[in-house]
């Protein structure tokens, strides 16, 4: 009986990740109030194949750590989703469920390995979790204070890093960490927090030639410090985040087209100047031919992904330990030979719906309205911060999985939330409380030709206890004359078009601009976001 539970497994694990993958797309082209029975459909798939996982897992190892790790591991994601939704019940619950789907595999793909690693992962990410439950709240209310810490941001950016550089642990080669009272811990994870929110800060009012040089000279020497520490997929990331953030700040391509040739000669340079670049490119270009050496983590790699098929060999079934770091640089890898290639496809599914909610979230969108009603995100700040985010966990994401399966050279970079490690855990736990709190900052609705999104938004304003006037009757006046307004057929767009002259800035709308979170004077002729 346990060897059937074993075998046919799989197939259950496969179906259900397919299934709350699919429901993930869905959901990207539905509003909030739409999309609520579909975000229940996910919830409900994460717990079952959590369970039916870790039931397999029970079973092949038979150790009773393992059911304790079961149980206290869905506490975590339980509780953490409640109480997400019952103090902030406008958050974005698709990125929520998004979350806890990448926990939970994380999870058992650790457990699987090492689940001496796979409980401290847990007690670390239990820690992020409680911390993040705070970073909604203050990314909403604190709007000027976090607009006006720029010099902290990266001057303590700056200072972490340049600490590990001097006094960090070499680890295979580079300075990524140093330990404080026995804990250790990688200060360029927390510091990527620090950098989007500097570039977010310093760009989303002024975005003039000198102080583009400024984010320049502080992210080249952020990047420069990294580079000398040679972690240097910390650096292409922090690299491309800046590239991007100058973009949407601006909306000029001739910034993107720099970076990227700027990209192309700085890999170039690190090629000829650090001998492991070299080595990993080579086992890049063809592991075969040092398999033995330089080549051995990637053909494991590229071995374990061929084995898996569709449906993978089973939850222990596998030989992933035979791959040097699977836990860290070669958890794709493990994940698709022990869960299959469909389950491997929705796990990156996934994470590119994570990107896209929270671009979502950035631009404010309803992709899928077919009125064309949408939510835009008013302050510029939350824009960039929350795109910037964005970025760099696709960007992370790429890197992970590229170097697996020898799509690009290894970069040492961690797959968000699956991978082992309590810092990259940690602050990517931050970065989605920090996205989630930019999207509950107060929107305007775009309007079109239909109602029910203007009424939707009305009470979603009520339900989080932001218009108290809802059944007191104040706002039936408004309705009714809403209601004769559409009726007469005066919403007509020809017949609503500005008489005032293009281009005037009157009193009126310089109050009402200051009242959306901008400081100063509007600046003419502004592009990007």
């Amino acid at each position: 009986m346990e060897q059937v539970i074993v075998i046919y497994s799989r197939y259950a694990i496969a179906f259900l990740a397919v299934l709350y993958a699919v429901l993930s797309v869905v959901r990207f082209f539905l509003s909030p109030g739409k999309g609520r029975p579909v975000d229940t459909a996910q919830t409900v798939c994460i717990f079952i194949w959590q369970f039916v996982a870790f039931l397999t897992l029970c079973l092949e190892t038979g150790e009773l750590d393992a059911l304790f790790f079961y149980a206290f591991s869905q506490i975590t994601l339980f509780a953490s989703m409640m109480l997400f939704l019952m103090i902030y019940p406008g958050m974005n619950r698709a990125l929520l469920n998004h979350m806890c789907f990448l926990l939970g595999t994380g999870f058992l793909i650790l457990g699987r390995l090492n689940l001496q690693q796979a409980i401290r992962q847990l007690i670390i990410a239990a820690a992020g979790l409680l911390i993040s439950m705070a970073v909604p709240y203050v990314v909403r209310n604190w709007e000027e204070l976090l607009k006006n810490l720029t010099l902290l941001y990266a001057g303590g950016g700056f200072l972490a890093l340049s600490a590990v550089l001097i006094l960090g642990q070499v680890t295979h080669g580079s300075r990524i960490s140093y330990t404080v009272a026995g804990i250790t811990f990688q200060p360029s994870e927390f510091v990527k927090l620090l950098f989007v929110f500097f570039l977010a800060a310093f760009l989303w009012e002024d975005t003039s030639l000198k102080n583009l040089t400024i984010a320049a000279a502080a992210a080249g020497a952020h990047v420069l410090v990294l580079v000398l520490s040679r972690d240097l997929g910390s650096a292409l990331i922090f690299f491309l985040v800046f590239v991007f953030l100058v973009f949407f700040a601006t909306g000029k391509y001739r910034y993107l087209a720099l970076g990227t040739a700027g990209g192309c000669v700085a890999a170039w340079v690190a090629y000829r100047l650090f001998s492991h670049v070299q080595v990993r490119v080579q086992a890049w270009r063809d592991p075969w031919s040092v398999i033995d050496g330089q080549g051995y983590q990637i053909t494991q790699s590229l071995f374990a992904l061929s084995r898996g098929g569709w449906f993978g060999l089973g939850i222990g079934q596998g030989t992933p330990q035979d791959i040097p770091y699977v836990e860290t640089d070669f958890i794709f890898a493990a994940v698709t030979e022990e869960l299959g290639l469909l389950f491997s496809v929705s796990l990156l599914v996934v994470c590119v719906c994570c990107f896209l909610q929270m671009m979502r979230i950035a631009l404010g969108s309803f992709p899928g309205n077919v009125q064309g009603n949408a939510l835009v995100q008013q302050d510029r700040f939350y824009r960039l911060l929350a795109s910037g985010f964005g970025v760099m966990y696709i960007f992370q994401v790429f890197l992970t999985v590229g170097g697996g399966i020898r799509f690009i050279p290894l970069t040492g970079v961690t797959l968000p939330l699956v991978s082992y490690g309590g810092s990259s855990v940690m602050t990517t736990l931050l970065m989605f409380a920090v996205v989630q709190g930019t999207g509950l900052k107060r929107r305007t609705l775009r309007p079109a030709d239909d109602d029910a999104d203007w009424e939707e938004e009305w009470e979603d304003d009520w339900r989080n206890g932001e218009d108290n006037n809802w059944e007191d009757g104040e706002n039936d006046g408004w309705q009714d004359e809403d209601d004769e307004w559409r009726e007469e057929g005066e919403y007509e767009e020809e017949e609503y078009e500005s008489e005032e002259p293009e281009g005037e800035w009157d009193e009126d709308d310089e109050a009402s601009y200051r009242r959306q979170g901008h400081r100063g004077k509007r600046r003419s002729g502004r592009k990007g976001w």
